[in-house]
C-alpha cells in the first residue's frame, strides 16, 4: 500500500460523479482506451468514430457533487490511470462539512478546494467539474473562494490530452471574471503528457496578488511558486516531473 501523500493534508476535498446523458451504458470504464466501447445516442449526424472522446464535439457530462451522506474519499496516491483513494478521516470530513450547500460564505475563506472523482480512466473532467462547482455557489460564497487545487496528469481531463487546454482556459477565465478574492492555484503536475497544457493558467497572473504553485511530485518535496507569467512559462517548460516509488 503506497504511503499517504502529505501534499493534500490541508485541502478540502469535494467528491463528484459524472452522468453521461447520451451513452447507453456509461460506467467508470466507458473511457478505458482509445476505442469507443459504448454507444452514444446524442443524435449528431456525424459518423466519426469515437466522437464521444472529444468533449467539444459531443455533449459534456452532467456533474453531481456528493455530500457527506454519500461518503467522502480523498486522494492517497496517483497510480497511473487509477488514482488510489482512501476513506476520509474525521478532520477531512469536517473540512468538507464546513463548505456544504448550507455553508456561510465566510467558510470558504482560506479553504483550498480540490474536486475529486473515483477511478475513471479517461474523461474525469476535473477542471470542468471545478468550474461547475464554482458556478453552483452563491455569489457571496464564490466571491470568498481563495484557493483551488488541480491534478495535472494524464486521464484527469479527457481521453485526448490536447483537449485539456480549452478546459483550463475556461476555468481560468471564469476565476478572473467571477472569483475576485482568488489568491492561489495549486497545480500538481505528475505526468509529462499534460504538463504543457498547464501554461493556459498563466492568464491568472495578470491579476495582482495571485500566484501559481506547482508541485512536481506527489510527495510534496519539489514545489515552486510563481507570480509572473514569464517565470511560470519557463518553469513549466524546464521543470522536472519526479517519479517517486510507491
Amino acid at each position: 500500500m503506497p504511503l499517504i501523500s502529505p501534499v493534500f493534508q490541508d485541502v478540502t476535498t469535494i467528491n463528484y460523479t459524472l452522468e453521461w446523458p447520451h451513452l447507453e451504458n456509461p460506467s467508470n470504464t466507458t473511457f478505458a482506451g482509445s476505442t469507443q466501447i459504448d454507444i452514444c445516442r446524442c443524435g449528431q449526424k456525424s459518423t466519426e468514430a469515437g466522437h464521444i472522446y472529444k468533449r467539444y464535439r459531443c455533449s459534456r457530462p452532467k456533474v453531481k457533487f456528493e455530500t457527506l451522506d454519500d461518503g467522502l474519499w480523498v486522494l492517497q496516491a496517483p497510480l497511473g490511470q487509477v488514482n488510489l483513494l482512501r476513506p476520509a478521516n474525521d478532520e477531512e470530513k469536517q473540512r468538507r462539512r464546513e463548505v456544504d450547500h448550507t455553508a456561510d460564505a465566510k467558510a470558504y475563506v482560506g479553504k483550498n478546494l480540490l474536486l475529486l472523482t473515483g477511478p475513471c480512466p479517461r474523461g474525469r473532467y476535473q477542471a470542468f467539474a471545478t468550474l461547475q462547482f464554482l458556478r453552483s455557489l452563491t455569489p457571496a460564497a464564490r466571491q470568498s473562494v481563495e484557493h483551488v487545487s488541480l491534478l495535472i496528469q494524464a486521464y484527469e481531463e479527457d481521453c485526448s490530452d490536447d483537449q485539456c487546454g480549452q478546459a483550463y482556459v475556461e476555468l481560468a477565465r471564469y476565476i478572473l471574471e467571477e472569483v475576485p478574492a482568488f489568491k492561489s492555484l495549486y497545480l500538481h503536475i505528475w505526468s509529462e503528457e499534460t504538463r504543457m497544457q498547464a501554461r493556459e493558467f498563466a492568464m491568472l497572473l495578470f491579476r495582482q496578488g495571485v500566484s501559481i504553485v506547482i508541485s512536481w511530485d506527489w510527495w510534496g518535496e519539489c514545489a515552486d511558486e510563481y507570480a509572473d507569467i514569464a517565470t511560470l512559462l519557463n518553469g513549466i517548460e524546464t521543470g522536472v516531473v519526479v517519479k517517486r516509488p510507491v
